[in-house]
């Protein structure tokens, strides 16, 4: 005598009847049928999703790609100095969205090379940076408090061209989408 087999979709057990066979009764195969539709279709839609995106990126303007990395940069910039003070005033940022803004301590506008630096980007209150046009002077000194005097100078020193291509700023949206998320993450569970 066989042993019971048990089927894969109601979990019965049953006597088989042919070698190969892994469901109790034809219904049960029906199931197990569509699932496994079901799941091709899921796996084929993923793969389409995936190329549409490509060939969207494919399609962008650098400019578009450009504005993608700055809101990925930025938004890694607000994780990473989320409880910090203002890097110009000293005044504690808040923890809640949109409160507070990445500041360049050199400006995107006249030193756009200095766009994607992270040592050039500091967590910033609104007033100090929209109202008081980045408050250098304060900013300076928290920096150089911050990362030290040589780092500073290195920063206001550097002038070397950095130009990215097509792929180029969508790996960079794509590391820095990634990095934000890693360091909220580890906020979280902390």
């Amino acid at each position: 005598m066989t042993k019971p087999a048990k089927c894969k979709v109601c979990k019965c057990a049953y006597t088989k009847t042919r070698p190969l066979q892994t469901v109790c009764s034809p219904p049960c195969a029906l199931v197990l049928a569509r699932k496994a539709t079901d799941k091709a279709q899921a796996k084929e839609q993923a793969k389409d999703r995936k190329e549409t995106r490509q060939k969207l990126d494919a399609m962008q303007t650098k400019p578009q790609l450009t504005k993608k990395a700055q809101t990925a940069f930025n938004s890694f910039i607000r994780a990473r100095d989320a409880g910090k003070p203002c890097i110009s005033c000293g005044t504690p940022l808040s923890n809640e969205p949109n409160t507070y803004d990445a500041g360049h301590y050199r400006s995107v506008g006249s030193a756009p090379h200095m766009r994607f630096v992270e040592d050039n980007c500091h967590g910033q209150c609104k007033h100090c940076n929209n109202y008081l046009a980045g408050n250098h002077v304060e900013y300076r000194q928290r920096l150089v408090e911050r990362i030290g005097l040589q780092a500073v100078e290195s920063i206001e020193r550097d002038n070397t061209v950095r130009k990215y291509s097509h792929e180029g700023l969508i790996e960079l949206a794509k590391y820095y989408r990634a990095a934000a998320s890693s360091v909220k993450k580890r906020e979280t569970v902390s």
